[in-house]
């Protein structure tokens, strides 16, 4: 064997036993972050992460990303199966998926427009996590930069990280992982629930447009009958709007049942939130200054651009409401930001911050904003703040809310980074979640 098969070789047996040298009680979050740093020093990749399936295998929750240029690591972004099922397919058959020109291999191209070219990765190397012969994560591999080729010994070393890091799984089961499971048990049953009203919301939806459609229909035919009273013709009108009020709350319902519009994509919050301004402006009226300033770089993160601005709309309608005819501004703000708490210190995430001047709610109404048809306004619906953290926590982010009587509101949505930002992370220390549901597992 010449040097230079040996050099590369001695290089990934050195890695293997640096990984297998970790301590059985060195935390299960801990060996996934040096897995990452350790194979992307290995392999000369710019991004490794770790990604375990959860909500009973329906989707893909990143549990350690990290970024070797910044050396930065996150967590927390989702891939939903059904978004992208053909990559899925190919991991489920193969025990790794190498690409060297990723954007156009039949295995991984589904996820070209949204994740890779956005992201500059040209290729990947994906190994998948098996326990008892059944998929339970992956380990990706991706190269920033001219499309590799990778060697027999890159592939034999993914895999071999992925096999280290399912015998941490199984081992861990048996202690740290059990109140993970739980939570996730929980995310879960809270998933069902969820599932079992937007149920509920699309029948009723589907069944409401149709009686709507009849009465609209009889009430227009009825408004233009010639020689009619001018008082039923006036009735009749008024029929006419409320259908027409009533359609509006049919299109609420859909949203809140069916609110994604096909699969996400790596997004820029500050760029899209700069250009969605002029129709935020136009929801508002000209009575309320919606503010704006554009942050430097705060990086990516991986939701569809339609989901992130019907949050910002929805967050903007329902600060418009609080202030009422209070001539009161509303400031948006968009940054990156490291989270401060025990459980979650090397999160990075892109916060999305909603402010308004408003009367602000006591706590008994805290307590209920995101609930599905809680609302303190007489013409509302009570779905706006629902959809809103149905569309977060799709995208496998949270929301907080801070409000008081007299003080305003503030609600804060925090998104998952996939893109190190090149401007400055403030931190950011996580108030207790007053409403029912916690932030994802």
């Amino acid at each position: 064997m010449d040097e230079t098969e040996s050099a590369p070789r001695r290089a990934t047996e050195l890695a293997r036993l640096e990984l297998a040298r970790l301590a059985a009680d060195v935390p299960l979050t801990e060996a996934f972050a040096k897995a990452c740093e350790v194979a992307a020093a290995t392999l000369g990749v710019e991004r490794v992460g770790v990604w375990l399936f959860v909500d009973d295998g329906a989707a893909l929750r990143c549990a350690a990303l990290f970024e070797r240029t910044s050396r930065e690591h996150s967590d927390g972004t989702i891939l939903h199966v059904a978004d992208f099922p053909s990559y899925f397919a190919a991991m489920n058959v193969r025990k790794a998926v190498p690409a060297e020109y990723a954007a156009t291999d039949p295995r991984t191209a589904e996820l070209a427009a949204a994740y890779l070219n956005p992201l500059g990765i040209t290729s990947v190397l994906d190994a998948g996590i098996f326990k008892d012969a059944e998929l339970v994560g992956v380990v990706c591999h991706e190269h920033v930069g001219p499309p590799r080729e990778w060697s027999t010994e890159e592939r034999d070393f993914a895999g071999s990280v992925a096999d280290l890091l399912a015998v941490r799984i199984q081992a861990a089961e048996v202690g740290e992982l059990r109140a993970a499971f739980r939570r996730q048990e929980d995310r879960l049953a809270d998933c069902q629930k969820a599932v079992a009203v937007e149920q509920v919301a699309a029948g009723l939806a589907h069944d409401f447009r149709n009686l709507l459609m009849v009465i609209s229909g009889n009430g227009t035919l009825l408004a233009d009958t010639p020689g009619l009273p001018a008082d039923a013709r006036e009735q009749a009108r008024a029929v006419v709007d409320a259908a027409e009020r009533g359609g509006i709350l049919v299109r609420e319902l859909m949203d809140f049942a069916r609110p994604s519009a096909g699969p996400p994509a790596v997004l820029n919050l500050a760029d899209a939130t700069t250009d969605f301004l002029p129709v935020l402006r136009a929801a508002v009226g000209g009575r309320h200054q919606v503010r704006f300033a554009r942050p430097a770089a705060v990086g990516h993160v991986l939701v569809g651009k339609s989901q992130f601005t019907r949050i910002v709309l929805n967050l903007v309608i329902n600060a418009r409401d609080a202030t009422g005819d209070a001539a009161a501004p509303i400031d948006i703000r968009v940054c990156a930001v490291r989270l401060k708490d025990d459980a979650n210190s090397s999160g990075n995430y892109v916060m999305l911050e909603v402010a308004d001047r408003g009367s602000g709610m006591d706590d008994a109404t805290r307590r209920r904003a995101f609930d599905p048809f809680f609302t303190t306004k007489s013409t509302g619906t009570g779905l706006g703040l629902a959809v809103v953290r149905r569309l977060a926590d799709r995208a496998g982010g949270f929301v907080r809310l801070e409000s008081a009587p007299g003080s305003g509101t503030t609600v804060r949505v925090l998104f998952p980074r996939v893109g190190a930002s090149s401007g400055a992370t403030g931190e950011y220390a996580i108030p207790p979640d007053v409403s029912a549901h916690g932030r994802p597992s």
